[in-house]
């Protein structure tokens, strides 16, 4: 038989079928399913730095925009500040014994100028000032609706004693005055802001209105307010002050009294003698007072050679201050010219206050500029202003004489030395 090809081939041995192990379900790890993102596909990323810049163009034109209001409002919030406090140092001004804190204030504004060497330290307590002054503003304007509403419940019951009308309109007033009340309190709990005032943010109140930490937060606000304004290191530094300017003053002032009330004769003598001392000691005072504002000791009145130097270091500033202090105090005599109404009782210190601020100002830069100096400037400087100043003192001290022909009070009129800022009670009040 014939063999074929497939005759030779030898015989496959049989293959066990493959063991499948089963795993336990415990031990398999279910591993995270990856997303299948389309490589012709890109995800989308925003712009972030285009973004920012254009949020950063927006506000730069919204600044821009938005400038002249700002600085309109700072500018009236300013005035309104300097406003209020003048207002409120020319009553402490008006008031015996609290004119020890007006004058206190006063020195303080050359103290704060020497101490940061700078002029707009001089301007102190202006934001202080204008936020008390928006607080009683603001209560002064919400409190008008039930101020005229009781008006009208007055009339009524003249008018209409007894009537239901008369009663209908207690019970309106006593709720006004009630919703009054309440929304003052939460204004003066938020900030005492004048805004506040205007709109008194009922949802927050029914929110808030009960919530402990605000009115302890109010709390502590409101010292901190109250501690800008030292009151009690004003009236010593004041009542110090004056105690000094005083011994300086009462024998020439009461010379030149004597020079007009004694017999013919010694009248004159007195009279002269007083004249020339107190022009002399006017030319020393006003350095002195500053002096004892920046060192808080009584015994600088007595050194009179410390003045002399600083003077030679900076005469110009000095010339400028001295002038300052005798031309600004001259407004209050003309105002002093006749008996102040009650109606208008304030008016004196208002001026005398207007016209003190910028003379302090004006001390506390020059006296900053001599302490900070260590040589005497040129002689012919030093020499041009002493030759210069005497006739300016003579001059003023000739004015303050003749006072008393113009002033209410006569001679008496003499201890009311406004260039030096002592605080006379004006005795019309």
């Amino acid at each position: 038989m014939l063999e074929t090809e497939h005759d030779n081939l030898e015989p496959t041995p049989p293959t066990d079928p493959p063991t499948v192990v089963a795993t336990p379900v415990e031990a398999v790890v279910p591993t995270p399913v990856q997303p299948v993102v389309p490589t012709s596909v890109k995800p989308v990323v925003a712009d972030t730095q285009y973004s920012t810049q254009h949020l950063d163009v927006v506000k730069q034109i919204t600044h821009v925009l938005f400038a002249p209001f700002r600085g309109f409002y700072r500018c009236v919030f300013w005035i309104f500040g300097v406003a209020v406090l003048v207002t409120a140092l020319a009553l402490a001004a008006s008031l015996p014994i609290v004119q020890f804190v007006a004058l206190g204030y006063l020195l303080e504004i050359s103290r704060r100028i020497v101490k940061h060497q700078k002029v707009r330290a001089g301007f102190w307590g202006i934001q202080a000032a204008a936020r008390a002054g928006g607080v009683i503003l603001g209560t002064f304007l919400i409190w008008l609706p039930a101020y005229f509403m009781s008006n009208y419940y007055v009339d009524a019951t003249i008018m209409l004693p007894g009537s239901e009308r008369a009663a209908q309109y207690g019970r309106q007033t006593a709720l006004l005055i009630a919703l009054t009340s309440l929304v003052t309190l939460w204004a003066w709990a938020r900030g005492g802001l004048l805004r506040h005032f205007i709109w008194p943010a009922p949802v927050k109140f029914l929110k808030e209105g009960l919530n402990r930490k605000i009115y302890v937060a109010a709390h502590d606000r409101f010292w901190e307010f109250v501690s800008q304004f030292p009151l009690r290191a004003l009236f010593v530094a004041g009542f110090q002050g004056f105690i000094g300017t005083f011994c300086w003053l009462i024998i020439p002032i009461g010379l030149c009294i004597g020079g007009m009330v004694l017999p013919r004769g010694i009248n004159v003598v007195c009279g002269t003698i007083g004249y020339i001392a107190l022009a002399i000691i006017f030319l020393y005072l006003p350095m002195l007072q500053t002096r004892f504002a920046v060192e808080q000791r009584l015994g600088v009145f007595r050194e009179i050679g410390v003045v002399r130097s600083m003077y030679q270091r900076a005469p110009l500033a000095l010339w400028i201050s001295m002038v300052s202090v005798w031309l600004l105090a001259l407004p209050v005599y003309l105002v002093k010219i006749e008996l102040t109404p009650r109606e208008v009782v304030m008016l004196p210190a208002v001026v005398f206050i207007i016209f003190a601020w910028p003379t302090r100002i004006l001390l506390g830069w020059a006296y900053a500029r001599a302490h900070r100096r260590e040589t005497p400037r040129l002689r012919l400087s030093i020499w041009l202003g002493r030759l210069t100043l005497i006739p300016i003192v003579f001059a003023y001290g000739s004015i303050v004489l003749a006072s008393r022909y113009t002033s209410w009070y006569g001679e008496w009129s003499l201890l009311e030395q406004h260039a030096l800022l002592i605080p006379i009670p004006f005795f019309s009040f």
